[in-house]
């Protein structure tokens, strides 16, 4: 505890260093922001998303069966048919293509496919119309193409969002609170995002690696200057070192991420609608940085050199900030580079910051949270084994 209070009052000391690095990363946002501020689109747009229909039986035959099964004219059933509802809603901007269970559906063609089952329409009307679910009847399936990933995730929030109306309102209507009436399908959290956001996010997960490589050449400074050794001849335990430079390195990534986007949130108006999950990706990410930096700092005195630190800060950063989307979509390039993105640790966090962002729950982003717990546990565990056990002093 000692020394990691003495490496708080040291950074509170430096202050010319520690308002850099919690406000670098503001910096860039602000001038990426502005000068890409054409590239991303405020709006919604689903242009580029294609969904691919199998049915057993079409809506036409489905609705002349429910006709003539409730009494009810095919003209007032055909708005609250499901899916096909909502693609009516999007006025021809979504490509929709029905075929039968028979068909080759290609599901690569597709940004999603949806499967829907026997009876599943005239189950739906029944229950709008009639009441009584049957569990029987199984629900659709939606399979979404992972190598187009934004509009995927587009088009899976949209449909949940649906799905939820559609459920609402039949409960309403049966407790006689409400008409059946499905409105406008309001789509949550799928609107592209703009520069601002993009960056607030992109520049948030690269920067704080470069507090890694900061805290690793603060450690090595110490080392010689003979700091450390003084540590180790008072009986610091070099484990307990390695532990305060990772829990200060967890510290400042915070204090940057909290500095971002309060800053952002406050000028740019950027907004983060479920709080408990982006907390929980910010302090993955903290964790994550803090292992990288006690790794750099383990290889730094076993090697006893510094230029692990600066290639890393110089070349690795942005490497990862490339490969990560954190300059741009990575998507847009190529998929397989998407692809490997998601193995970098900022690409990753890049990714659920913009899903927690948007409303994803912590369930939805276990992935990537337990990657990169996994990432940050396998670093350090590394950096134990590297770092010397009398700190390097003997060199």
């Amino acid at each position: 505890m000692s020394i990691f209070q003495k490496e708080l009052k040291q950074l509170v000391h430096d202050k010319g260093a520690l308002l850099s690095t919690l406000l670098l990363p503001f910096v860039s946002t602000m001038i990426l922001g502005f000068a890409l501020t054409n590239s991303f689109s405020s709006e919604v747009s689903f242009e580029d998303v294609s969904i691919a229909v199998i049915e057993t039986s079409t809506l036409e035959e489905d609705l002349q069966i429910a006709s003539e099964r409730f009494s009810v004219h095919e003209d007032e059933l055909k708005p609250l048919a499901v899916p096909d509802s909502l693609f009516a809603y999007m006025d021809g901007d979504i490509s929709v293509d029905y075929y039968s269970p028979d068909s080759n559906v290609v599901h690569e063609d597709y940004t999603a496919v949806i499967e829907i089952p026997s009876e599943y329409r005239l189950m739906l009307w029944h229950e709008q119309l009639v009441g009584g679910w049957s569990e029987q009847v199984e629900s659709f399936q939606l399979y979404v193409n992972q190598e187009q990933r934004q509009h995927a995730m587009m088009v899976e929030t949209m449909m949940n969002s649906y799905m939820e109306q559609v459920y609402a309102h039949t409960e309403l209507a049966e407790n006689d609170e409400g008409i059946i009436d499905f409105g406008n399908v309001v789509v949550q959290g799928t609107s592209p995002l703009t520069s601002f956001e993009y960056y607030t996010y992109g520049m948030g997960v690269l920067y704080v690696f470069f507090t890694a490589g900061l805290m690793a050449n603060f450690a090595f400074s110490e080392k010689k200057g003979k700091i450390y050794g003084r540590l180790v001849i008072a009986n610091v335990q070099p484990a307990n070192y390695l532990l305060a430079k990772f829990a200060t390195s967890c510290v400042i990534v915070f204090l940057q991420l909290l500095v971002l986007f309060g800053l952002s949130m406050l000028i740019f108006q950027i907004t983060i609608t479920n709080w408990l999950s982006f907390m929980a990706v910010a302090i993955v990410l903290c964790l994550a940085v803090g292992s990288v930096a006690s790794l750099l700092v383990a290889i730094q005195f076993r090697a006893n050199t510094e230029k692990v630190a600066n290639v890393f800060m110089l070349l690795v950063v942005s490497i990862l900030g490339f490969l990560g989307g954190s300059f741009f979509p990575s998507s847009n390039l190529s998929p397989l580079l998407n692809e490997i993105g998601q193995f970098t640790p900022n690409g990753r966090a890049l990714q659920a910051f913009i899903q927690a962002g948007q409303g994803e729950s912590i369930a939805q982003l276990s992935n990537s949270l337990l990657y990169l717990s996994i990432f940050s546990l396998v670093l350090f565990v590394v950096a134990w084994v590297v770092f010397p056990s009398k700190g390097g002093i003997e060199s």
